[in-house]
């Protein structure tokens, strides 16, 4: 069961007083200069319209976790709305992000100009980064965010009460990497990622793409058994697993979406990670 009580962390609570460590906020005025990946409503602007609306369902999102006090590790903010429902929960959050010099995990798929695809890339991510900031001014957000790959995490963001991998691990190259990166930095997680039914009972990872279609984004259908058999490897014993449904938008439509979210915790932290 997820631990409900604060409890003490082994380690340094914050991060190292490094500023090179964190992105500096830009000021982005106008809303047209933005991309939104999650529906939201922004304080002083109103509702902007992104690819997924978890709106109300923020809760079985992130598999009904506490919060509050807690510093969190986040990875793959995106637009940022997951973020600022995190600090509304009384989160100090943490974001991982890619920055502009940064290459994607493309999948190498040949019948692809990838190097188109990477070239129309960066403007969709600059507008990306834009609405993030756009949201994080009118959210008074304190958010900080670190630009680089989640395969290496720095030592010197320090140790984490929580860190949270929501639908990102299907778009990395190595996803066992990133879980394993972010298991030392904290001993609580959250993973949430498309739940592919047929899939269910085994400890396995499908490939996604096929030849032939235009798919370079999304390597992995993850199941729940590999998330979890992993995690218990790394010493998480005590682990949750949940179901739910998230709106997807595409071609204009509402399409529910199954996802499933693994909570995990150590049963005790061993004193002697750094």
């Amino acid at each position: 069961m997820w631990p409900r009580r604060k409890r003490a962390v082994a380690g340094p609570r914050t991060a190292a007083p490094d500023d090179a460590l964190y992105a500096t906020p830009r000021r982005v005025a106008r809303v047209e200069d933005c991309r939104f990946y999650h529906s939201m409503e922004i304080p002083g602007h109103g509702v902007v319209s992104g690819d997924w609306d978890l709106r109300g369902r923020e809760d079985s999102y992130l598999g009904g976790v506490d919060l509050a006090g807690r510093r969190v590790l986040e990875i793959g903010p995106a637009s940022g709305f997951v973020t600022y429902h995190m600090e509304s929960r009384g989160a100090e959050v943490v974001a991982i992000e890619l920055g502009s010099d940064d290459e994607w995990d493309m999948v190498p798929h040949a019948g692809l100009d990838l190097e188109r695809i990477r070239v129309e890339r960066v403007p969709v991510m600059e507008r990306l980064r834009n609405g993030f900031w756009f949201a994080h001014e009118r959210f008074g957000s304190t958010a900080r965010v670190h630009h680089g790959p989640a395969y290496d995490l720095p030592p010197a963001l320090g140790r984490f009460d929580l860190a949270v991998m929501a639908s990102v691990l299907l778009h990395t190259r190595d996803p066992l990497r990133v879980m394993e990166a972010c298991a030392r930095r904290a001993d609580n997680l959250v993973i949430t990622d498309l739940h592919v039914p047929e899939l269910d009972g085994m400890p396995v990872a499908r490939f996604a793409p096929e030849v032939g279609s235009d798919n370079w984004h999304t390597w992995w259908h993850l199941s729940p058994e590999l998330v979890t058999r992993l995690l218990a490897i790394m010493g998480f014993h005590e682990l949750e697993v949940s179901y739910h449904e998230q709106t997807h938008i595409g071609g204009g439509r509402e399409i529910p979406m199954p996802l499933f979210t693994v909570v995990a915790s150590r049963a005790s932290a061993p004193s002697d990670r750094q």
